[in-house]
């Protein structure tokens, strides 16, 4: 029966593409608990950026207070500080509660229940990504990724079933043999055996037939447009996340050269500050000067790493591509 032969190739192809789309779907989740784990080391960054900004922000308070004692500046200065300082503090209460909610989200993807205390064990330090083409990510995209192998072997099952219903305008043929003994005892035993064939041949079934094929012809139209857009989504997101990268790295850059800027500024006016040259209104400036920099390397850090997430998710075998992207084993 060559339609039922056809047929048995197509559920193996059906079978495999299932299996593909199981993996396809361990994929993103792997996506999804980067992305959390990632989220909550930018927040424990910029928890650590918001204790050291309450320091020195106390610390000039104090300062600040001390000198108003004594009668060396006014108390706008004092006031200034402690708002400075009051802030401070409010950004620092809020970076705990969203670091606290990030440990509640990447719980929920692990699975772990929400009262669950842990603590990360890796860090996820700024590493440049040089080298990569577009095109070589594009080659090893359509060999790795689930989804796309998936669709493949979907459009491979489709165009099977339309041959196993093409096959059903062929004859089928059954063949049946029987063989034995006969005999009213052991002495009188004789050898029996029958043979049997039948050809079966469809011949008021050419309607259905074509109608069949018609719907075949239809499934496979799709895939190939799955595949094609499939393709054209591929290719979007591997030139996205390269493009991401580039920019990440380049404001982690930046970034970095204004953070060092905004320390030594913050430096000289809390010498000015404490000389008595100037009001305390130069150090809250460069505290807040600061403060932004320090936000914007964290930000870019955390767009690069999230960068990387996208793009080995892009590539495939999300699990392999991101331990390489982010250089770890």
């Amino acid at each position: 029966d060559l339609a039922a032969r056809k047929g048995l190739k197509a559920v193996d192809q059906n079978l495999k593409a299932t299996a593909l789309s199981t993996q396809d779907a361990r994929d993103l989740v792997t996506e999804a608990v980067a992305n959390a784990y990632l989220s909550i080391i930018a927040s424990t960054a910029r928890v650590t950026s918001s204790r050291g900004e309450v320091l020195t922000a106390q610390a000039l308070y104090e300062r600040a207070r001390d000198l108003h004692a004594a009668g060396v500046s006014p108390a706008i200065d004092e006031l200034r500080a402690q708002v400075e300082l009051k802030m401070r503090q409010q950004q620092l209460l809020a970076a705990e509660n969203q670091f606290a909610k990030n440990k509640l989200t990447l719980a929920r993807v692990i699975g772990l229940p929400a009262a669950q205390s842990f603590e990360l064990a890796d860090a996820a330090p700024y590493a440049a990504l040089d080298g990569i083409a577009a095109e070589q990510m594009l080659d090893r995209a359509l060999q790795a990724r689930a989804d796309y192998q998936s669709l493949k072997a979907q459009l491979r099952a489709a165009e099977l079933q339309k041959e196993a219903v093409l096959a059903q305008r062929y004859p089928t043929i059954n063949l049946r043999g029987d063989f034995g003994v006969n005999g009213v005892n052991q002495a009188q035993l004789h050898n029996t055996f029958a043979f049997t064939a039948a050809a079966k041949v469809n011949i008021f079934d050419g309607g259905r037939i074509h109608a069949d094929v018609a719907q075949a012809d239809a499934i496979i139209r799709q895939r190939k447009d799955e595949i094609a857009d499939l393709e054209r989504s591929i290719e979007t997101d591997i030139r996205s996340a390269l493009l991401d990268l580039r920019s990440a790295a380049d404001q982690v850059a930046v970034a970095q050269s204004n953070q060092d800027l905004a320390n030594q500024t913050l430096a000289q006016a809390r010498d000015r500050f404490s000389a008595g040259v100037t009001d305390n209104i130069e150090v809250v400036q460069a505290q807040d000067a600061l403060g932004n920099a320090e936000e914007a390397v964290i930000a870019s850090m955390y767009a690069h790493n999230l960068a990387k997430v996208a793009l080995a998710r892009a590539v495939g075998a999300t699990e392999t591509s991101l331990k390489q992207f982010m250089g770890t084993r």
